[in-house]
């Protein structure tokens, strides 16, 4: 430690203790007398020792070469500023995507022990029925039983209307349990969470309000705590505020006990086990690994199956699993974060490899240099030190800027992945990115640097005395021309993924969803259940509605029914009977999507009635009807007319006859297939808050008209989510339009950088030839042909690089195969297109700089030497 801190102390003081070193020498010298000078010695020599003495020498060479090699960028500004912004698209795309990738899937859940936490689901594996939610039953089976779960607690989202003085509002709402705040380890913000008090019956109804509902509706009031809002027909308290976490599976407004949720708190909710409607969460014990827990539930639900067969049929396959939170989470975007992810980092290889080029390039010029240096005495390691130190700090200053442009783009990257998880809103540019993009940088640095660094000729003074040998210019083409058939082939690589996810979106927006979504507005009204109560009171509500907009301008037909690709919407699997098809047991009954459907939606929709008849206003309760659509009658009446048939959802105790057959609709996403759907009429069934309004314009100017007409029938009743289909169609298509337009973008830059390479090994090869040239010239050779040779060379790059590609992309393009949509990873029009364009773009760029060919004159050409 004495040596440590004595080194310290000359970095510290070594100007002062370098000039008394002097003075010392001088003194010294001058005491010796002139016969003794000489015994002496060099006094330059002495003091480089005692420098090296003193301190650290490593540290004094690594200052000299970074302030030499500071003087040397700045010597070649356009060479500097080339390979800076190379380096900054390449660093700085990996930086904004390795944010989003450790915000969302690397960093750790802001919960205590979060990799504790897990999701419990259930499903029925011959029912094709997958993560059945919970019942209140089951709930307290998995309570009571599990050796694995310290704590098991429920959630369920729902909608209530809040009303606090201001314009009526719908709020997401989370019922949860009492300590389901505790299970995840959180504190409260502001105020409390739930006790076990107010999760009783005769509790008074408390809300937690989520961080970024009371920042966006109160600004960060604190004194919104023991204020009062009706929700519904009850009056809760506010009692706490949330802290600023990613909740799951979805953001929530405000949070309730279960015990304020009129559905939860019922006692036929209470007493059926087979009312799913909860998701369930858990604390693994310490020490329990998730597969202990995983095989702890699936023993639960065994037993289950054995106690109660009616509800868990052995024919279905009823088992029970859990997954981690964290995974959970991020299920959805991780294969995409981690293809984009791939993608830039190519992007970087390819930036890499060019730099490489021009370095290689340059150091050629700087031969004379570097010759000079050794004859002086520099090893071969101090000028491979020299030549990195360079390079390092090219590819820094390449990351400060990258780093700056991944700051400036990430807000778009956050609003981009928000779609697919809650913890969005965590990505920011935190200190492990930082050293991310640190470590990032000087790889980099080494890497490019490292080619000219190790190619150079060891003798450098026999270089130095022979000029430029035909061998070392020949070694170093070929290394060039590597570096160039490795950007081919990377980035050919990378635009064959764009083009498939191209392809893929370009066949996702022709495909027909059997709907017409022209000037169609959408909105959903929920009604607020505790004042409409029953169908009748839905459907005198929904028919006043429909009254007063259809006299409305502009209006051109009203409807009731579930909006095409609403992202509020998932298939259901109702099961049914045919009338006069017997089925052996339940698990084997025939499933459908149900679909609730006023008179007028086929029309307003354009769905076709293929035959029989659509519904009328004198469909009624007394007269039970219904419209299938024409993939279930392939599926359940492949070769009979299903009209006149009837069917039945409560196992014959009630009958509806089919009437009609309408066309396929993709209900619920354009890249699936179109499932079995029974329309039932909504004058037999109203629990339905979703109307369709069509327009003779733009249906967008009539969002007030809808509210108006809705507050004139309810000043309490809100109306939400107004978009129109086509807004719905886009939306359904933003995961592979924006994946799209990210690998586009980074394809158009991996080809740029390709072509610059491409064109500078070209112009390098020029300007190598020019003695050769002035020969060909002089003896004869037509330009065009010189010209056509040089053209030809650099092609023969290219056409290796390519084939090399193609094997590549032919390999790794089936790695984004869930990604695409009826587009196979091999398409062959995108290999073709994408080969096409590439050799486009390299014809372009070796015929600019080889044009110079037609330029030279012989006669300069040959004194050039």
């Amino acid at each position: 430690m004495r040596e440590f801190f004595r080194r310290i102390y000359y970095l510290l003081n070594r100007r002062r203790l370098e000039r008394e070193l002097a003075n010392d020498i001088q003194v010294h010298r001058e005491m010796m007398g002139e016969e003794s000078k000489k015994d002496f010695g060099n006094a330059l020599r002495v003091q480089e020792q005692a420098r090296e003495a003193w301190g650290w020498s490593w540290l004094d060479h690594l200052f000299q070469d970074v302030r030499y090699g500071f003087r040397m960028l700045r010597k070649n500004p356009g060479f500097t500023t080339v390979a800076i912004a190379a380096l900054a698209l390449g660093i700085g795309a990996n930086t904004a995507l390795f944010s989003v990738v450790y915000g969302v899937l690397l960093k750790p859940l802001p919960y205590a022990q979060g990799q504790d936490l897990v999701v419990l689901h259930q499903e029925f594996s011959k029912g094709n029925k997958q993560n059945i939610f919970f019942s209140v039953k089951e709930i307290n089976d998995y309570r009571q039983q599990s050796k694995a779960l310290a704590e098991v607690e429920e959630y369920h989202q729902m909608g209530f209307i809040l009303l606090d003085g201001q314009e009526p509002m719908q709020v997401r709402t989370g019922v949860v349990s009492a300590h389901f705040f505790d299970l995840l380890g959180l504190k409260p913000y502001v105020g409390r969470f739930f006790y076990d008090s107010d999760d009783k019956p005769d509790a008074d109804p408390v809300l937690v309000l989520s961080y970024n509902y009371w920042m966006t509706h109160y600004g960060g009031d604190r004194g919104i705590i023991g204020r009062h809002f009706r929700m519904n027909d009850k009056v809760h308290t506010v009692i706490g505020v949330l802290p600023p976490i990613p909740q799951y599976p979805r953001e929530n407004d405000v949070y309730m006990p279960t015990v304020a949720c009129p559905y939860r708190s019922s006692p036929m909710m209470i007493e059926s086990r087979d009312d799913h409607m909860m998701r369930l969460f858990g604390r693994l014990k310490p020490g329990t690994s998730v597969q202990a827990g995983v095989t702890d539930v699936s023993s639960i639900a065994s037993r289950l199956g054995q106690t109660y067969p009616e509800s868990y049929p052995a024919a279905r396959g009823f088992t029970a699993g859990m997954d981690q939170l964290q995974q959970q989470l991020t299920q959805q975007v991780r294969p995409m974060l981690w293809i984009l992810l791939t993608t830039a980092g190519m992007v970087l290889l390819i930036a890499c490899a060019n730099v490489a080029n021009l370095t290689l390039a340059r150091t050629m010029r700087r031969e004379q240099e570097l010759a000079v240096r050794a004859a002086m005495g520099a090893n071969r390691g101090r000028l491979v030190r020299q030549l990195l130190t360079e390079s390092t700090l090219l590819s820094l200053a390449g990351g400060a800027l990258g780093l700056v442009l991944a700051s400036t783009c990430l807000d778009l990257l956050v609003k981009f992945v928000s779609r697919f998880t809650t913890r969005a809103a965590e990505v920011s540019i935190s200190t492990p990115v930082l050293i991310f993009t640190l470590v990032v940088s000087i790889l980099t640095g080494l890497a490019f640097g490292s080619v000219p660094a190790f190619f150079q000729r060891l003798d450098l003074i026999h270089s130095l005395k022979e000029g430029s040998s035909s061998s070392v210019k020949a070694n170093r083409n070929t290394v060039r021309n590597v570096l160039v058939m490795g950007q081919v082939a990377m980035s050919f690589f990378v635009l064959i993924v764009a083009g498939l996810m191209v392809r893929s979106f370009i066949k996702l927006q022709q495909v027909k969803a059997g709907y017409n979504a022209e000037n169609v507005l959408t909105a959903d009204i929920p009604l607020n259940f505790s004042k409409y109560k029953g169908d009748k009171e839905i459907r005198i509500f929904f028919d006043r509605l429909e009254q007063r907009l259809q006299g409305a301008p502009g209006v051109q037909a009203v409807a009731v029914t579930a909006p095409p690709l609403s992202p509020g919407y998932k298939p259901g699997n109702q099961p049914f009977v045919i009338e006069g098809k017997p089925v052996l047991d339940k698990a084997s009954r025939p499933v459908a999507d149900t679909t609730i459907a006023s008179p007028d939606a086929f029309g307003l929709l354009g769905i076709p009635l293929l035959r029989g008849r659509l519904f009328t206003r004198s469909d009624t309760e007394k007269n039970p009807v219904v419209v299938i659509n024409r993939s279930l009658e392939r599926r359940y009446f492949p070769n009979e007319d299903p009209i006149g048939k009837r069917i039945s959802g409560d196992d014959g105790k009630h009958w509806a006859t089919i009437i009609g057959i309408a066309g396929d609709v993709r209900q619920y996403g354009l890249a699936q297939e179109p499932v079995e759907t029974v329309y039932v009429p909504f004058a037999l069934d109203a629990m339905m808050s979703s109307i369709l309004v069509k327009t003779s314009d733009d249906p967008l100017n009539h969002v007030r008209q809808l509210r108006e007409a809705v507050y004139a029938i309810d000043p309490e009743q809100p109306t939400t989510n107004m978009k129109t289909l086509s807004e719905l169609r886009g939306d359904s298509m933003a995961q592979t339009r924006l994946t799209s337009i990210l690998l586009l973008l980074f394809g158009g830059l991996a080809l740029a950088i390709a072509a610059t390479g491409l064109a500078g090994v070209t112009a390098l090869l020029v300007s190598q030839r020019t003695r050769e040239i002035g020969i060909r010239l002089a003896l004869g050779a037509q330009r065009t042909n010189v010209l056509n040779l040089f053209v030809l060379q650099a092609m023969k790059v290219i056409a290796v690089g390519l084939a090399t590609g193609i094997v590549v992309a032919l390999l790794g393009s089936r790695l984004i195969q869930t990604l695409l949509f009826s587009t196979p990873p091999t398409d062959p029009l995108t290999f073709l297109g994408v080969a096409l364009t590439f050799v486009a773009v390299a014809l372009v760029a070796s015929y600019i700089p080889a044009r110079r060919v037609t330029k030279v004159s012989p006669l300069i050409a040959l004194r050039s030497e």
